[in-house]
């Protein structure tokens, strides 16, 4: 059986952290590790269904963005800090996240968005900051001991060629920007997780991505075709409808 549904970006947010929660990777981690979730609006749909609460504004939940056409940042008094999680439990607010950089080891996970992927599975992130913000920090101790890194990150931030893009951008400083001037990291070795992805790791179907783009609220949308079982098709159409109608990213 096939079918097609279109996915907004809230809603592909919402599809993509129940896949990252779903792998297999992330449910020993909870179990038995640490997960750093650092910030970014899908990594906010992540802690929604990791808390089992809602966070309305999950702009709160990141640093960079884009907002209003350019790129910019979250409002820094209303900043929620990256949570950290031992053995499933969140630690104590006050528990920085960078405190744990040192103690991490093998099995625990760290979790950061991206801003482009393509279609080899590649990601990259923007950094503002001239240390290489959060994955600057975390590169080194991540290599360096073997721990995973996961980048949940919809379709509609897919580009040509990140590899390419980041050549380009790492031979000369950008000199003006309509909004933040940022530079392009890459985060060789990820699990990227995708609105495919995540299709597939919670059903036993096979998913295409067929088209994107639409107009009325559907800018940055993404068309889909799943296909398997009737059964397995059926299951996962039930978890589509329910995430249809997330509302916009505020």
């Amino acid at each position: 059986m096939r079918a097609l549904f279109t996915l907004t970006p809230s809603e592909s947010k919402r599809l993509i952290a129940k896949g990252v929660k779903a792998l297999p990777a992330m449910l020993n981690a909870m179990q038995n590790h640490t997960v750093i979730l650092a910030g970014g609006t899908t990594n906010a749909f992540l802690l929604d269904e990791l808390l089992g609460d809602k966070l309305v504004e999950k702009s709160r939940y990141t640093v960079g963005m884009i907002v209003e056409g350019k790129t910019g940042e979250s409002k820094e008094d209303q900043r929620i800090h990256p949570y950290v999680f031992s053995k499933g439990k969140p630690l104590d607010s006050a528990f920085h996240w960078k405190e744990y950089l040192p103690e991490l080891k093998a099995g625990d996970i760290f979790i950061k968005g991206g801003n482009a992927v393509d279609s080899t599975g590649l990601a990259a992130v923007f950094a503002a900051n001239s240390m290489g913000g959060t994955i600057g920090a975390a590169f080194g101790p991540l290599y360096a001991r073997g721990v995973q890194l996961i980048v949940p990150i919809g379709l509609e931030k897919m580009i040509p060629d990140v590899r390419d893009a980041v050549e380009f951008m790492a031979t000369s400083p950008v000199d003006e920007a309509m909004g933040n001037k940022v530079g392009l990291v890459p985060m060789l070795g990820a699990t990227v997780v995708t609105e495919i992805t995540a299709l597939e790791t919670l059903y036993q179907i096979k998913a295409k991505c067929i088209g994107s783009g639409g107009v009325a609220g559907s800018e940055g949308a993404i068309t889909l075709v799943i296909e398997g079982e009737e059964s397995e098709v059926r299951k996962a159409l039930t978890t589509i409808q329910m995430l249809k109608g997330e509302p916009p990213v505020q």
